[in-house]
C-alpha cells in the first residue's frame, strides 16, 4: 500500500527565495518591526499570497514573546448573555490587532482548569476568566506566573487581580426594591443552584437582602432552585415551574436569575391559567434582546454586556502592552428597564 505523499507547507525560506530577499526581510514585513522598502515589501507580500504562506504563530511567539492572541474561558458559549459580552471583547481585540481563543468550561471547574492548560500551551498573551466559580486558585497561579489576567462577571475576593463586574447583590436587591415599590409583599425567586457559583449566589443574596431591606418575610416555598435549568434556561425553567408550582398558591411576583428563566416562567404560568402581570408579575435580569419581544415584553435589570466585554479586553491588552493601568477593579452600573411584565400587586393569595 502506497503512502500518501505529504503536502509540504511553505516555509519562510520559500517566501524569501520566491521574493528574492533574505529571511530577515520577510520576517520584518510579517512582524512590521523594521523598515523595508515599498518595492521589497510588495515582492514579499506577493510571494506570501502566491505560496499561501501562513506564519507559525507559536514559533513567532517564542521569538517575539507575543502571539497577539488572548484566551477567554466562559461557561456556555451558546448562552446569549455570554455571546454579547464576547462580542464586545472581540470588537476591542480586533481593533487592536489581537485574536481570541475561546475555551468553554460547561460550568465545570475541572474543565476550566483543563482549558487553562490548553491556553497556556498556545502561548496566549493573556487570559480573561468569564463568569464565577468559588474556586480560583488556578487563576491566582496564572496571575502569579506573570501572565496578564482579568476576571469579568466574576467575584474572587482578590483586588490584586484586575476585574470588570457589576454589583450582582445590589443589582438584584434593586429588583426587589422595584417590586416592593409597586406593592408586592410576596415575591418569589427562580434560579439554578449556586454551588461553587459566586455570581449566581450573589444574586440570590441580593434577593434575600432586598426582602430584608423592605421588611418582607422570606418564604422558602416561594424559591425554586433547580439545577436542570443551568444548561437549558428556557426549557428548564418552564419544566421546573410546571413541576413545582402546579396546584399551589402563588406569590404576586417573581424575580429570576436571568431573562430566559423569566420567559420560561411566563410560558408556564400562562399555561396554568394565570395572567402576567394581571395575576403575577415577572421580572428578569440581563435585559437580553429577546426580552422586548416576549409576551408580554419583559421588565429586566440591564447590565451593560457589550461594554463589559470591551472594558475587560482593553484592560487586559493594556497590561499585555505594558501600559500604566490605574483603575484595575471596575464596577459597572445597572438599571431597571420597565416593560409590561410587571404591574401593581394584586391582593396576595397567601
Amino acid at each position: 500500500m502506497k503512502k500518501k505523499k505529504r503536502i509540504k507547507t511553505p516555509s519562510i525560506k520559500d517566501v524569501a527565495r520566491k521574493a528574492g530577499v533574505s529571511i530577515s526581510t520577510v520576517s520584518s514585513v510579517i512582524n512590521q518591526n523594521k523598515f523595508v522598502s515599498e518595492e521589497r515589501e510588495a515582492r514579499v507580500r506577493e510571494a506570501i499570497n502566491k505560496l499561501n504562506y501562513r506564519p507559525n504563530i507559536i514559533a513567532r511567539g517564542l521569538r517575539t514573546k507575543s502571539t497577539r492572541a488572548v484566551g477567554v474561558i466562559l461557561p456556555d458559549i451558546a448562552q446569549p448573555f455570554f455571546a454579547q459580552v464576547i462580542k464586545g471583547m472581540e470588537e476591542s481585540a480586533r481593533t487592536r490587532d489581537y485574536s481570541l481563543i475561546l475555551g468553554c468550561s460547561f460550568y465545570n471547574i475541572e474543565e476550566e482548569e483543563r482549558q487553562i492548560n490548553i491556553l497556556m500551551n498556545q502561548f496566549v498573551d493573556g487570559v480573561i476568566f468569564f463568569c464565577g466559580y468559588d474556586s480560583h486558585d488556578h487563576i491566582r497561579q496564572v496571575y502569579d506566573s506573570g501572565v496578564p489576567v482579568v476576571v469579568t462577571d466574576r467575584e474572587i475576593g482578590n483586588t490584586l487581580i484586575p476585574s470588570v463586574l457589576i454589583d450582582n447583590t445590589r443589582s438584584m436587591e434593586s429588583a426587589v426594591d422595584y417590586l416592593a415599590g409597586l406593592g408586592h409583599t410576596d415575591i418569589g425567586y427562580l434560579t439554578f443552584s449556586f454551588d461553587n457559583q459566586t455570581t449566581t449566589r450573589k444574586r440570590y443574596e441580593g434577593y434575600l437582602s432586598g426582602l430584608k431591606k423592605n421588611k418582607l418575610e422570606y418564604n422558602p416555598e416561594r424559591v425554586i432552585i433547580d439545577d436542570s435549568i443551568r444548561m437549558n434556561e428556557f426549557t428548564g425553567s418552564y419544566k421546573a415551574v410546571k413541576n413545582v408550582l402546579t396546584g399551589k398558591d402563588l406569590p404576586t411576583a417573581f424575580v429570576t436569575l436571568a431573562d430566559y428563566l423569566a420567559i420560561g416562567l411566563i410560558k408556564a404560568l400562562k399555561e396554568m391559567g394565570y395572567d402576567v402581570p394581571g395575576d403575577i408579575s415577572v421580572m428578569g435580569f440581563n435585559n437580553e434582546v429577546v426580552s422586548q419581544f416576549s409576551e408580554p415584553p419583559l421588565t429586566s435589570v440591564k447590565q451593560p454586556k457589550k461594554l463589559m466585554g470591551k472594558m475587560a479586553m482593553n484592560l487586559l491588552l493594556d497590561m499585555v502592552e505594558g501600559k500604566d493601568v490605574k483603575e484595575k477593579n471596575i464596577i459597572l452600573p445597572t438599571e431597571i428597564i420597565e416593560r409590561e411584565s410587571v404591574g401593581v400587586a394584586r391582593i396576595s393569595s397567601k
